[in-house]
Parts: structure tokens; C-alpha cells; sequence
């Protein structure tokens, strides 16, 4: 709740300064709404690209992890199985632990995940319905 309120804060900031900088330069209010949600798809991509580096941080994590779990895999090559059963098990290991990861890092960093994420499809929307309707 807090986050939320001072996002909203945030956006009143943009909004006035908008307002107060370029106050003889727009004479309708539907381009000061057009250059909002700029700013506001601005701060979407500089939120999506902290979240990117937080998200590579943890994934630095989790190949230290996975150098934990390769110590499984060599406990297994230790067992009394045949080479062509640890191989497949060393194989089927390898593609979990490298698709299930990448597939995860694909989502979350894709532009249309933060699109509908942040909501900015319907935000878009709606600015550009309200200045077709003012050109009316």
C-alpha cells in the first residue's frame, strides 16, 4: 500500500512539472495526458530493467546452487549403474536444470509480461479514446 502511494505521488510530480514547464507549449489537455503516459511508460521500462538486474542476481544464485546440485551428480557417478543409465541421468538433469530457468528468465523479462503487468495496455487505451474524443 505504501509502494502504491508513493507511485501515485510520483505521477502527480511528473504531472506538474509537465504542466508547470510546458504550460504555453500545450493547448489541450489530451497532449499533456499523451506526455504522462510517456513518463509513466519510462518508469515502467526503468522499474523493468531493476527488476531485470535484481532477477540476475538471483540467477548468480542459482548457479551457485546449481554447482551444489552437479555434487549430486557426481555422487551418481559413483553408484553401481551402467554409464548408459548415468549418462541419461546426468542428460535429463542437465536439460531441467537449463530450460526451467531460461524459461522462467523469458517471462519475466519480456515486454509484453510488464505491459500487462503495469496495466499500460489499458492505460494507452484509454488516453488515446479520450483524444480522439477531444479532436470531436
Amino acid at each position: 500500500m505504501k509502494t502504491q502511494k508513493m507511485f501515485y505521488h510520483l505521477i502527480l510530480c511528473i504531472l506538474t512539472d509537465i504542466v508547470k514547464q510546458d504550460r504555453q507549449t500545450f493547448t489541450s489537455f489530451a497532449k499533456i495526458k499523451i506526455k504522462a503516459v510517456i513518463c509513466y511508460i519510462r518508469a515502467i521500462r526503468f522499474i523493468r530493467r531493476i527488476c531485470i538486474g535484481i532477477f540476475l542476481l538471483i540467477l548468480s544464485f542459482v548457479v551457485m546452487i546449481t554447482g551444489f546440485i552437479f555434487l549430486h551428480v557426481s555422487f551418481l557417478y559413483y553408484f553401481p549403474l551402467s554409464k548408459e543409465v548415468k549418462a541419461l541421468v546426468i542428460f535429463s538433469l542437465g536439460i531441467f536444470y537449463f530450460l526451467v530457468p531460461l524459461g522462467v528468465l523469458l517471462y519475466f523479462t519480456s515486454q509484453r509480461f510488464w505491459m500487462k503487468f503495469s496495466k499500460a495496455n489499458t492505460l494507452i487505451r484509454k488516453v488515446l479514446s479520450t483524444v480522439s474524443e477531444d479532436k470531436k
